[in-house]
């Protein structure tokens, strides 16, 4: 029987599906820097209210993460990374304005069995959007961590991600985790192809 993770919304423990889109569904990402930029906005976000990322997935007018939250809800969260990402966007390309519409879309992820279901949805976004044939070919990913054998970054929670997937070694489970992705690739209805935009 699947259980509950947690009973109330913002108490430590709640799990979160993100997504943040651009106003008027603008581009919140205009070159490589941006998108380094939010990263790092993420980052220290991590560092100041101490929540688990799990996947993210950076696309030209939106966003896509997912946390678990600890003692600080996620309205706060969000407010620093929305707040801090959309200063230093403004003042790069010289707007004014809202950069993010309205307040971020939260979905309360309450069951283990959606928990890497919606880490594949978020890590094959890219796929959808056609912005890349496979999720390894997507620059703004967290699969590449996932990916990768040896993982030794502080952006994602890669251990503590996996150890959801069940029994075994972390090696076992992240190989289980990467053919998962590739069984919900092929149930994907994927768009058209499209050549990967470059930026500068």
């Amino acid at each position: 029987m699947t259980r509950k993770l947690r009973e109330k919304v913002d108490a430590p423990g709640v799990l979160y599906h993100i997504v943040c889109r651009g106003v008027n569904k603008c581009r919140i990402f205009r070159s490589v820097r941006d998108y380094k930029k939010f990263l790092t906005v993420l980052e220290k976000a991590k560092n100041r209210f101490e929540f688990y990322l799990y996947s993210y997935n950076l696309l030209p007018n939106h966003v896509h993460f997912f946390i678990e939250v600890g003692d600080i809800s996620v309205s706060e969260i969000m407010h620093y990374v929305n707040g801090y990402y959309a200063g230093y966007f403004n003042h790069r390309h010289k707007r004014s304005g809202h950069l993010f519409q309205d307040r971020f879309y939260s979905t309360l992820i309450d069951t283990e069995f959606y928990f890497w279901a919606v880490s594949a949805y978020i890590d094959l976004n890219a796929v959808r959007a056609g912005l890349a044939g496979r999720p390894g070919d997507y620059r703004w990913s967290s699969y590449q961590f996932y990916f990768q054998k040896d993982y030794v970054g502080g952006l994602i929670d890669r251990e503590r991600f996996l150890m959801f997937g069940g029994e075994g070694s972390i090696e076992q489970l992240r190989l289980n985790y990467l053919e998962f992705i590739g069984e919900e690739a092929k149930i994907e209805k994927r768009p058209k192809f499209i050549k990967n935009e470059k930026f500068i």
